[in-house]
């Protein structure tokens, strides 16, 4: 399997709603691989047509231009190509400040544009495929027309919802396995209140989002070639065994621990690795000190 993936820093009045901006091309006929549980994702394919599968069986095929909402867990996919993909991934606060839509109705899905943004904007990126196959855009080109409809699509969030975002991503960065009663002493809402706000940001409980990053953060550090001792033990410690951690791992990323070395040669360990998933702090709770690099932030 051959492809690169081009990783570009979102532009620094979106980098509170962006994780990162990206180019992925493929020269294969056909690719079979699963996507990790992920933020939610504004796509235009430039060449080739992917395909997903969601809940009950349903296979969903890609337009030039949509949405892919989060994912709450790995999804099947493949791409008949060759195939070229501009990619705008959106954290959590970019997903609530462009599309107003609820996580906890709106995930593991694909949406079309005008289902996200208003015409204007839609009409704009649902456009843009064809203007770069005809030679009207070019790739970076292209990336930035994909910010300026981000740009025009935003809305402000309430102080409270970024609270509500911005503290649970900093309790899920703390830890394996962060007390669910820090995080509700954190929030200014009712225990019951914190619990909806979450799922509406989030598409889960806070219950499920522990599974969920411990097992993203797990494989991020476990496909890290040199891995510290010290961090491998946190790791295992924060399963019961180790059918466990394969079994969390699976779920959430669609790989085993042995399948998440850099030999293996999948997209999938670039979108795992620091570069493309940034929605916690993948280096907290002392990683980031024993690694020798700054801990990366939710951007």
């Amino acid at each position: 399997m051959s492809h690169s993936f081009e990783f570009v820093a979102a532009p620094s009045d979106l980098a509170p709603y962006l994780n990162s901006l990206y180019i992925w091309r493929s020269p294969d006929d056909r690719l079979d691989d699963v996507l990790p549980a992920y933020s939610g994702q504004m796509v235009v394919f430039g060449r080739g047509v992917g395909r997903m599968q969601f809940d009950g069986g349903e296979v969903a095929e890609t337009s030039d231009a949509f949405f892919l909402a989060p994912l709450c867990q790995a999804r099947n996919f493949s791409v008949s190509g060759p195939a070229t993909l501009f990619g705008v991934s959106l954290n959590f606060r970019g997903w609530a400040a462009l599309s107003s839509l609820s996580v906890h109705d709106y995930h593991d899905c694909f949406l079309q544009p005008e289902m996200v943004l208003d015409d204007s904007p839609a009409q704009a990126f649902a456009a843009l495929g064809g203007r770069w196959r005809a030679g009207e855009l070019g790739d970076r080109e292209l990336l930035d027309a994909m910010t300026d409809v981000v740009r025009r699509g935003l809305s402000k969030l309430p102080e409270q919802h970024l609270t509500v975002i911005d503290r649970t991503l900093e309790w899920l960065s703390s830890s394996f396995k962060p007390e669910l009663e820090e995080l509700y002493e954190q929030l200014p809402y009712s225990k019951r209140q914190a619990q909806r706000l979450v799922a509406q940001f989030f598409g889960q409980s806070p219950v499920r989002l522990v599974r969920r990053y411990r097992a993203v953060r797990a494989a991020t550090l476990l496909a890290m070639p040199q891995l510290p001792e010290e961090i491998e033990a946190e790791i295992r410690e924060a399963f019961y065994d180790q059918a466990h951690l394969i079994k969390e791992i699976r779920f959430f990323t669609g790989r085993t621990p042995k399948r998440l070395q850099p030999a293996a040669g999948s997209p999938i360990n670039d979108m795992l690795g620091p570069d493309g998933y940034g929605s916690v702090n993948l280096f907290g709770s002392g990683e980031a000190e024993q690694l020798g690099r700054s801990p990366l932030h939710d951007a």
